[in-house]
């Protein structure tokens, strides 16, 4: 069950999708100061990472006027919700869109035998913050 299947009650806003993308974004800086030992938590954090981004980028539309339903159809896609956002004066995000493919495709939540190349974690981190800062000031309440 995610955040969209509310509809209706109000516990889907701009200012629960921000916070949400806080927490998420947190845990995968949490995560990424820990030095690998037994277990590599890397996918663990792109994954965490691409959900920060999600969220933000759809706190962001919705305050903008986004339906909830547009959301839904829009999905996992990041750069098509950065491409919705540009549409809004928000600007290009290339990690972001850099990890769109490998996010959309799930690639982040299940092991695979190949090779996958992963934007910067730290440039995604910048990204992801920068993007926050901005849907911040869009939030009509908090």
């Amino acid at each position: 069950m995610s955040i969209f299947d509310y509809e209706g009650d109000g516990s889907e806003d701009e200012a629960t999708l921000f916070s949400l993308s806080g927490e998420y974004l947190e845990a995968a800086k949490t995560l990424k100061s820990v030095p690998p030992t037994k277990v590599n938590y890397e996918i663990v954090t792109y994954y965490l990472l691409g959900h920060a981004a999600e969220l933000s980028l759809k706190s962001y539309l919705f305050n903008q006027g986004v339906s909830i339903q547009e959301l839904r159809q829009i999905g996992h896609d990041l750069s098509s919700s950065i491409d919705k956002g540009i549409e809004f004066g928000l600007n290009d995000y290339t990690s972001i869109r850099d990890l769109s493919p490998i996010y959309k495709a799930k690639k982040s939540e299940y092991r695979q035998n190949r090779s996958e190349t992963f934007p910067s974690a730290d440039r995604l981190i910048d990204e992801i913050t920068e993007l926050r800062s901005v849907a911040f000031n869009n939030i009509s309440e908090f």
